[in-house]
């Protein structure tokens, strides 16, 4: 009876010790295969700054939608980036990249500079030139949003940073609001993340349901 005792223990404690083993293994498999990316402020602190989308995933990113967000004093204005090129790690010139296309893990999208996003977000070629400009010395804030399709993932991910902008006399100053690029991938968050990509295309089809079960017609 005693070694009956025993033996049921043993199965016990080995299956408890089988399923942690597995529990951490599904949890390592999950973090290393999480979509990660990075909206990094390279060369300097100035409004001239290159503004890139780093792919630390080890998937490759497609990006959908680029949303520029600017905090004035007289209110927020929103514009789309769409001049941007892509690079990967295997490029040799940098000359020849497309401008469309997913980027591989270790590339990166150059988004133009801090300036070019802010033009993107206060106004528009047809906008009064000194419009803009105004706009642009007023900037306190600008946001970063990115929409993109992350590996064989058919769910929208998106990522977002922020930063201050100050000024001394003409020049302007970025500050980031944090070291870290907030990583939109919960379900809430991808509601909205959504939410840029139907601005920008603004497709027949508004729900994610609908955009699934639709057909393809050519």
């Amino acid at each position: 009876m005693g070694t009956d005792w025993i033996s049921a223990g043993s199965n016990v404690i080995t299956t408890a010790i089988w399923l942690i083993y597995l529990q951490l293994f599904y949890f390592s498999y999950r973090r290393a295969n999480r979509p990660f990316s990075i909206i990094h402020q390279a060369q300097g602190s100035g409004l001239k700054a290159c503004c890139l989308f780093v792919n630390m995933s080890k998937e490759p990113i497609h990006v959908q939608s680029v949303v520029a967000k600017v905090k004035t004093a007289s209110g927020l204005s929103t514009g789309f980036v769409t001049d941007y090129a892509r690079h990967s790690p295997e490029d040799k010139s940098v000359a020849n990249n497309l401008r469309e296309g997913p980027i591989q893990p270790g590339g990166y999208l150059v988004l133009g500079s801090f300036e070019d996003i802010l033009q993107s977000a206060v106004g528009t070629d047809q906008s009064p030139p000194q419009t803009q400009k105004d706009a642009l010395e007023h900037a306190k804030r600008l946001q970063i949003c990115i929409a993109a399709t992350h590996g064989p993932s058919q769910h929208l991910i998106g990522a977002r940073r922020s930063f201050d902008i100050s000024r001394n006399g003409e020049a302007g100053h970025l500050q980031a609001q944090s070291i870290y690029t907030e990583q939109l991938t919960s379900k809430r968050k991808r509601r909205e993340v959504r939410q840029w990509v139907q601005e920008r295309l603004q497709p027949r089809y508004d729900s994610e349901n609908q955009d699934r079960d639709s057909e393809q017609r050519v």
